[in-house]
């Protein structure tokens, strides 16, 4: 009976060494499905080996062997129950130490290779265990792409991160989500795939077809505020010029329903390109008329201002009367692309002369020469105005007698300097060169009388002292001569130079290194902040230079008159001429400013002979690049033009007639 047992015992022992051993796993399951022709066979053998191999990974987890078996049996493509994710799970768990197994094991392996392949028995392990690396991966990749399944996609990029395929994976799923979307078709479905999936290679695609779809949810509601919601939205969605189009339609007929001016005024700020424009101005010219009525159209305009030349009934049909007067001279003026056009008329009295400046703030400042009554002498009539063109306010200002502005200027503060000649009575006494400065709030800072004559032009420093010029005429005396000064940001004079030349001097540039560039008929002149001679030049006999700018290309550019026609000539700031232009023009023409426009050319601009305003458009190689013309039935003068930001322009002219007013517009160049 002790024997019995004992046997019993040793048979119990050999059977639980043998279920323990891989290699023989490997020779009575793996080696034997592969020789297996019959499903049953295979999927019976495979079964087994993964029985096997789990009991084995219980008792020692880091069995290589076994690892390597389990991915061999999942990899095996006829096993009813392959899983290639638990293949290649297995492969990376076993090949830290496969190669360490017993020369034993290896035998096995060799078996194995050999069955696969028959060019692989005479291979190292290291190289079959790397083709075996390669097999696994490589039909794990195939099954995730044939598949074409989310949840298998998912799968991998969650468990193997470290994939060389981990990219290409993500690719595919980022695709299966797409079509996802696509299939449901939805704004929400398409917004959650973008969202989620920034960086998908279908997002460019999933925002067009949510544009559309978004495009075509607010057409359907007939909405302008659905409208506005798509274009608030998707702003750089194509559809949305479409949509704004659609706005302008539906936005017109609910301001024509409105009865409103005002609503149709800012339907008309907030759709200036509407196909509906102009019927929107046909309706607001047909409502202001009828409003206007009350007060009899222009006439009326006029007997309300001078009854109530305050306020902001006051203002409204100033305003009115400004924009009235701008469609007259428009119907003189050539087609372009006005901004805005503005006439100013105070009280039916004459204005002359001036200047215009754009504020920091986007806001206008005109200056003009006018009467605050017909008894009175002219004084310097200040209009603010919104970006618009529309009076803010406005007042005068001036000295005893007769009073002439010539220029304005906005400091970065919305400090305002105004310069000119003041204490002259027309056709008797000459006057003295002038110049005030007020606050932003326009409180007066200083109104000084200067030495000179005239003040045709002045420049600011950062610190705020002054460069002032134009021109003098002593006592008895019918000649005129250079006038140049600067004064401290209080108008106290610093000191005043003078030069051999006796040209006036219109105009002056105050270049960024503080050097003082100036124009004065026929002298260019380059003086330092004491107003002594860094260079100088003399121009031919008939040319008269009476306009100097720095151009955006950093070109210091003066400009003026040539006989009958007009030059202009570039300089760097040591002298060096860049270039010159000499342009002919069929009227003799004063240029009087030059304007700097981002696209590095200047304007020239100047009053004809025959009272027209020219432009001349110079790039900044000295080529005319295009020429425009403004006139008048009773003729127009140039005041002023300012920059107004890219390639606009600012102008401001004297509309003459019985009673000249001040035109105001702004345009593209």
């Amino acid at each position: 009976m002790k024997t019995l047992h004992i046997l019993i015992l040793l048979l119990l022992v050999g059977v639980a060494a043998n279920a323990q051993k891989p290699a023989k796993v490997w020779s009575n399951s793996i080696l034997q499905a592969m020789d297996s022709k019959e499903q049953l066979d295979i999927d019976k053998y495979m079964d087994e080996a993964v029985a096997d191999f789990t009991k084995i990974l219980t008792k020692n987890p880091n069995d290589a062997l076994s690892q390597f078996g389990l991915s061999v049996v999942y990899s095996y493509d006829t096993y009813t129950r392959h899983n290639y994710f638990e293949a290649w799970k297995y492969f990376r768990l076993s090949e830290q130490s496969i190669l360490q197994i017993s020369e034993e094991d290896k035998t096995v392996l060799d078996e194995y290779f050999f069955k696969q392949d028959k060019k692989r028995r005479g291979r190292t392990l290291a190289k079959n265990i790397e083709w075996e690396r390669k097999l696994v991966e490589e039909k794990l990749i195939k099954f995730v792409r044939e598949e074409n399944n989310l949840n298998y996609a998912n799968q991998f990029i969650t468990e193997f991160p470290n994939s060389k395929y981990y990219e290409n994976v993500i690719h595919i799923r980022n695709y299966i989500e797409f079509r996802k979307a696509e299939d449901a078709g939805t704004v929400e479905d398409m917004n959650r795939f973008v969202e989620k999936y920034p960086d998908a290679a279908q997002v460019t695609t999933a925002k067009e077809i949510r544009n559309r779809l978004a495009y075509k949810q607010a057409l359907d509601k007939n909405s302008l505020s659905a409208l506005k919601d798509f274009v608030a939205t998707y702003t750089g969605a194509p559809q949305v010029e479409e949509a704004k189009k659609v706005m302008g339609v539906l936005a017109f007929e609910e301001a024509a329903k409105s009865g409103s001016i005002e609503i149709l005024e800012h339907y008309m700020a907030e759709y200036p390109n509407s196909s509906k424009m102009p019927d929107a101005k046909m309706l607001k010219r047909q409502w202001v008329f009828e409003w206007a009525k009350k007060v009899n159209s222009i006439d009326a305009y006029n007997q309300f201002v001078a009854m109530y030349p305050e306020g902001e009934m006051y203002v409204d049909i100033f305003n009115l009367k400004a924009d009235a007067l701008g469609q007259q001279v428009l119907l003189d003026f050539p087609v372009e692309n006005y901004k805005m056009v503005k006439i100013f008329d105070n009280q039916n009295l004459p204005e002359r002369g001036g200047d215009v400046a754009l504020r920091t703030n986007g806001e206008l400042l005109l200056v003009t020469n006018s009467y605050k009554s017909k008894d009175e002498m002219t004084d310097s009539w200040l209009l603010g105005l919104n970006a618009e063109g529309k009076m803010l306010w406005n007042k005068f200002l001036g000295n005893e007698f007769d009073d002439q502005v010539n220029k304005v200027w906005v400091s970065p503060a919305n400090e305002i300097y105004v310069a000119g000649m003041t204490n002259a009575i027309k056709d008797s006494i000459k006057g003295k060169a002038w110049m005030y400065k007020l606050d932003a709030q326009g409180k007066n800072i200083f109104n000084r009388k200067l030495e000179g004559s005239e003040v045709m032009d002045f420049a600011v420093y950062p610190d705020g002292k002054m460069l002032v010029a134009g021109y003098t005429i002593q006592p008895g005396d019918t000649t005129s001569k250079s006038y140049i000064t600067k004064i401290n940001e209080a108008g106290k004079k610093l000191w005043e130079r003078s030069y051999t030349c006796s040209d006036t001097i219109y105009s002056i540039l105050l270049h960024p290194d503080r050097t003082a560039f100036i124009a004065a008929e026929t002298w260019l002149v380059a003086l330092d902040e004491n107003g002594y001679l860094v260079w100088d030049k003399t121009l031919v006999p008939d040319q008269k230079a009476t306009s100097v700018i720095l151009n955006e290309a950093g070109q210091i550019v003066f400009a003026g008159t040539q006989g009958s026609g007009v030059f202009s000539m570039a300089f760097d700031g040591l002298g060096n001429k860049i270039w010159e232009m000499n342009q002919p023009v069929e009227m003799p023409c004063q240029i009087k400013r030059i304007t700097p426009l981002a696209d590095l050319s200047v304007i020239l601009s100047g009053t004809t002979l025959d009272n027209k305003i020219l432009l001349l458009k110079i790039d900044h190689t000295g080529k005319l690049v295009a020429s425009k013309e403004f006139s008048t039935s009773n003729g127009i003068q140039l005041n002023g033009v300012a920059g107004a930001g890219g390639n606009f322009v600012l102008i401001s002219a004297t509309r003459l007639g019985p009673n000249p007013d001040v035109v105001v517009f702004k345009m593209s160049f």
